[in-house]
């Protein structure tokens, strides 16, 4: 049987021995009794100090508080060293070429704000030379009308020259007779008394030859004056849209402006009424007024005038005893004898 270890005594752990055989007398030694059996085995207890085991501890066997107050000094020393290192070793003149930095971008940026205003300025000024070469575009376009209604009056100057040279003629002409009747009259002056109706006849062929020359002229004047009543109507309502656009309505605030042109061009000079040539204005074909619709209601109402004061044969209106009763002078005219649409 093996024996029993110190170990296993103390664990507990006994291996059962055989009992020993007595003796030829019949007794057991002492020295083979075993252990086990005259005393009983109590079990030890091992204790471990964890708390030993699990103690932190810091660099060279120091508490972690002090450690952390070593490395912070150390670091801190650290620091300021290093901040005097780079104070010692600081470049010559690094703070000068700072400043000369900071001074360059204040200028750069003083200049920028110049440029600025300037550009502004450059560009308010395109604007306004922009509206001023419009404004001289409008302008030569006028003037570009009105060379051309100037060239169509010189035209009809030409024309009406003509018809006063012709007319110059007539009476030259007519001059001439009364001189040979003056001479007549003369060589027959003794027989006055006998000639008296024939002379009498031929002077009123003579005075009516002029009358029908007279009002010949005034109704190629007054016709002179129908025709051309629009020549400078572009010039002196330019940049309005209706004039630009002929079937774009009048605005009510420009009637007034209009009546006054079409009075000073044509209706006082041929003496007809303001308030009549209103009242034909406001006929349906005309309303709205544009200014395709005036130029017509202006033709037809000066037409119909013109045949009232110069009637062709059979016609209705005024004869050249009526014209020569008033100096061929419309001003002259009862209200009477004055066309009007409304009567």
């Amino acid at each position: 049987m093996p024996n029993n270890t110190q170990a296993d005594v103390e664990s507990g752990m006994v291996t059962p021995q055989k009992p020993k055989k007595a003796g030829m007398d019949g007794s057991i030694s002492c020295e083979d009794v075993s252990p086990a059996k005259t005393a009983p085995l109590s079990p030890q207890t091992i204790t471990i100090d964890v708390n030993e085991r699990s103690r932190s501890r810091g660099v060279l066997g120091m508490s972690r508080v002090k450690s952390m107050m070593i490395v912070g000094t150390g670091l801190f020393l650290a620091g300021g060293l290093a901040y005097f290192v780079l104070e010692w070793f600081e470049i010559p003149g690094l703070e000068a070429q700072i400043d000369r930095l900071e001074g360059e971008v204040d200028r750069l940026a003083a200049e920028n704000n110049r440029y600025e205003l300037l550009n502004d300025e450059l560009n308010t000024t395109v604007g306004e030379l922009k509206g001023i070469n419009i404004a001289l575009n409008d302008t030569a376009n006028r003037l570009q009308e009105t060379s051309q209604e100037l060239g169509f009056k010189v035209a009809d100057l030409k024309q009406q020259n003509q018809i006063f040279e012709e007319q110059n003629g007539k009476l030259s002409k007519t001059v001439d007779d009364l001189v040979l009747v003056s001479n007549f009259l003369n060589e027959t002056s003794e027989g006055l008394d006998d000639s008296l109706e024939q002379i009498t006849a031929f002077l009123a062929d003579q005075i009516a030859s002029n009358q029908a020359i007279l009002l010949g002229t005034l109704e190629n004047t007054y016709r002179q004056r129908k025709d051309g009543w629009n020549c400078d109507y572009n010039s002196v309502f330019g940049g309005r849209t209706y004039t630009q656009d002929y079937n774009v309505e009048i605005p009510a605030t420009d009637f007034r402006s209009i009546m006054d042109y079409v009075s000073n061009r044509v209706l006082d000079e041929l003496c007809f009424d303001r308030n009549d040539f209103t009242v034909f204005l406001g006929l349906p074909e005309y309303t709205p007024l544009t200014s395709n619709r005036l130029n017509a209601a202006m033709t037809i109402y000066t037409e119909r005038a013109l045949d009232w004061y110069f009637p062709e044969a059979n016609e209705n209106g005024l004869t050249h005893n009526d014209w020569s009763t008033v100096a061929f002078d419309c001003e002259n005219l009862e209200a009477t004898q004055k066309y009007s649409f409304s009567s």
